[in-house]
């Protein structure tokens, strides 16, 4: 039951985050949706040089990357919905091994609080949107994708902050500038999270989606 449980929390909290980023800016009269392309970049929209107060943070245990691969065709569901599972074309090994590794840097520095590492692994969209929700919010200190990043991130435990860093790649689906990554979680959970081909590999939302 306890490992159970905490599969529930971490599937929570991984799906949750994306939603509290478009409810946690106070007063904010509108929402902002979408996820797209990127670049890394080294100003205010939250490249390498943006400073969260929460840089330095405390080193959480993370979990290693895996890159079973085996393609899409292993998520598949009966009778389910398979549009992530169908979408576009297989890629080869290198692309999902590329993308793969974007992600779960991503999601380490997020569990080590590492907030311009963050931002740095995320599509140029998804940064100017954490920006327009710093404008919109009542706290002034707001600046950067780095400082609003770690203010709409909610406090998890250690046990949580790891099992959202496990990956264990097995697709990367593409068409055109769109691709989607699907891999195993914590659990043996299946997500997805829209990933951006620039500047090799950007992941093009605040959060994964679970697909079971």
């Amino acid at each position: 039951m306890r490992g159970q449980g905490t599969r529930s929390v971490a599937a929570l909290a991984a799906a949750v985050l994306l939603t509290l980023a478009f409810a946690a800016c106070g007063s904010s009269d509108s929402t902002t949706t979408g996820s797209s392309s990127s670049q890394s970049g080294t100003g205010q929209d939250g490249g390498k040089s943006d400073k969260g107060s929460g840089a330095s943070g405390p080193k959480a245990q993370t979990a290693p990357l895996e890159v079973s691969g085996g393609g899409s065709a292993q998520y598949r569901v009966r009778r389910g919905d398979n549009s992530i599972q169908e979408f576009g074309e297989e890629s080869d090994e290198a692309a999902l091994k590329e993308a793969a590794s974007v992600l779960h840097d991503y999601l380490v520095a997020r569990a080590e609080e590492d907030w311009p590492a963050a931002c740095a692994n995320l599509a140029e969209t998804v940064k100017e949107q954490l920006q327009v929700l710093a404008s919109r919010s009542e706290r002034s200190n707001l600046r950067g994708c780095a400082a609003t990043l770690e203010a709409l991130t909610p406090r998890l435990p250690p046990s949580v902050r790891r099992e959202l860093t496990i990956v264990d790649a097995g697709s990367l689906r593409i068409e055109g500038e769109r691709a989607f990554l699907i891999y195993r979680g914590a659990e043996g959970a299946t997500y997805t999270v829209q990933m951006v081909p620039e500047d090799g590999w950007k992941v093009g939302s605040l959060a994964a989606t679970p697909l079971s």
